[in-house]
Formats: C-alpha cells, sequence, structure tokens
C-alpha cells in the first residue's frame, strides 16, 4: 500500500462490503460530529467522555518520540520514517488534537519523520480530516517534516499481496460499531487487516461502543438503547446490534499475541500488540 500524494485519494474498484452506510456522513453531518458525537454522545450517552478516556489513549500511541541524549537504537529510530494508519478518519479531531498537542510541546525538540495515512470508505471524511490536519502542519510551517495521505479503501477487503506496508501504529477509533457484516465475527478482518499492515513491533489501538444491556442501566441506558436502536435500524449508521466484548476480544487475540481490553461505560478501549501475520 504505497502512501499517496497530498492531493491523490486513490480508487479500490470493489465496492465496499460492510459500509452502506457510509454516504451518511457527508459535509452537513460532519460539520456537527465532533460536538454531537464526540461531546455529547460520548458523555451523556455512552458514558465514556472524548477527552477524559478516548484522547488520552490515542495521544498515548502518537507519535514516538526520543530524548535529546539516546541510545544507538534510539538515534536510529528517529531518523526512519514513523508511520501512521488511521482507519475511520472522521473529521480528524484524533489526529489533529494529538498532532497540535504534541508539536506544542514539544516545538522546540528534534522530531523523526511522520507519514499520517487517513483510511476510509467515505471521501467526504478523507476530505474533511485532510484538510484539517494540513491546516496543523501549515499553522506550524512543518508540512515537510510531516505528510498527509487518504487512502479510499474498505478495511473489510484484503490487503493486495503487494501493497503491504508496515505501519508503527494503526488506529481505528469509532469504526467496528459502524461496519455492517453478515455476521459479528465478519468484522474481525478489520484486525487482520490490522495486523498486516503493522510492523513487528507495531501497535493497535482503538475502541468501540458494545451495545449489551450490562453497559446501560437507568435512564441514561433507556436513551443509550434507543439510539442504538436508531442508528442501526432507521439510519443504518451503525451495525454492532450482535457485537459482545467476547466475540471483538477473540478476533483481537486471533490477530495479535498481547491484548488488553478496558471497559468504559459503553465504550470497549483496546490495544493490541506483536500481530500474528495472516498465511498468505
Amino acid at each position: 500500500m504505497d502512501p499517496q500524494t497530498p492531493q491523490q485519494l486513490p480508487q479500490d474498484d470493489r465496492a465496499p462490503t460492510g459500509t452502506p452506510q457510509a454516504s451518511y456522513y457527508n459535509a452537513v453531518t460532519l460539520s456537527y460530529y465532533d460536538i454531537h458525537v464526540l461531546g455529547h454522545n460520548m458523555g451523556q450517552l455512552w458514558r465514556c467522555p472524548t477527552k477524559q478516556h478516548l484522547l488520552p489513549l490515542f495521544q498515548a500511541h502518537f507519535w514516538n518520540h526520543y530524548p535529546l541524549t539516546q541510545t544507538q537504537e534510539q538515534a536510529y529510530n528517529q531518523a526512519r520514517l514513523w508511520e501512521h494508519l488511521d482507519i475511520g478518519a472522521g473529521t480528524g479531531y484524533f489526529v489533529a488534537k494529538a498532532l497540535e498537542e504534541r508539536l506544542t510541546r514539544d516545538s522546540e525538540a528534534p522530531q523523526q519523520p511522520l507519514l499520517i495515512t487517513l483510511m476510509d470508505v467515505n471521501q467526504s471524511t478523507l476530505k474533511k480530516s485532510k484538510r484539517r490536519i494540513d491546516a496543523i502542519l501549515h499553522k506550524f510551517g512543518i508540512s515537510q517534516q510531516v505528510r498527509t495521505a487518504a487512502l479510499h479503501r474498505d478495511v473489510l477487503q484484503p490487503i493486495p499481496p503487494k501493497g503491504l506496508k508496515k505501519h508503527d501504529v494503526v488506529t481505528m477509533f469509532n469504526l467496528l460499531h459502524c461496519l455492517r457484516t453478515p455476521t459479528p465475527q465478519d468484522k474481525n478482518r478489520a484486525f487482520e487487516y490490522a495486523a498486516n499492515s503493522l510492523r513487528d513491533d507495531g501497535v493497535l489501538v482503538g475502541c468501540t461502543i458494545l451495545p449489551g444491556r450490562e453497559y446501560q442501566s437507568g435512564l441514561s441506558g433507556i436513551r443509550a438503547r434507543y439510539t442504538l436502536w436508531l442508528y442501526n435500524r432507521v439510519y443504518k449508521v451503525f451495525g454492532n446490534e450482535g457485537d459482545s466484548r467476547e466475540q471483538l476480544e477473540q478476533g483481537l487475540r486471533a490477530s495479535f499475541e498481547e491484548v488488553l481490553v478496558d471497559v468504559v461505560g459503553s465504550m470497549m478501549l483496546f490495544v493490541a500488540k506483536k500481530p500474528r501475520r495472516a498465511q498468505s
């Protein structure tokens, strides 16, 4: 999967298999996505506030950096390109916030080159997220050191053999509950995709909404269950009615040797390391 130039939005000739909801996200809905989805819904419905839980998780694995007094290995790593693949770009909120925080905090420290590849089946989300991130690069004047690329692809499709690329980090925040597949187990192919996209020492980080009643209690639970029904059955923007922690964790462990899972409210947060390579 060769990095694309910032202006190019490559096409995949195969129709996405699990994303009939992709057209829901357009310029209008994306304009209030951060406030409504990442703000209100995460805090009030899923009881996992973005700024308290999700953003810190993303930032903890974003763009490694090394001290001025370095070991030989650290010096080598700083010289090479750090590659981040963000699957399910959304509005670019997480990448933009993590990037701006890092550049503000470490503005005087040397940074290794960075390539951020945004991947989605929706052209609107790719364009919006890329514009947002490129604006930050322009603001800090580091567009030569940090580059962005956009990849129009379905995570449920296998990686073309000649396009396999090893990233340091793969993130999939709020992606899995939007995948509409014949069975819940089918969406575990997204973990296989991530495992085959990572370096041996790479890490997968992400989060998804769990639909189980045990995660939604009281009046807020009633609202949460109604919202899940609405998003799954009416808007068809979700596809997580059959998801469970056990099924998702099983999928993670099939593709990674080390898996850490935590549940905050209705959100399942996960970190997976030591990818298992799919047999060709």
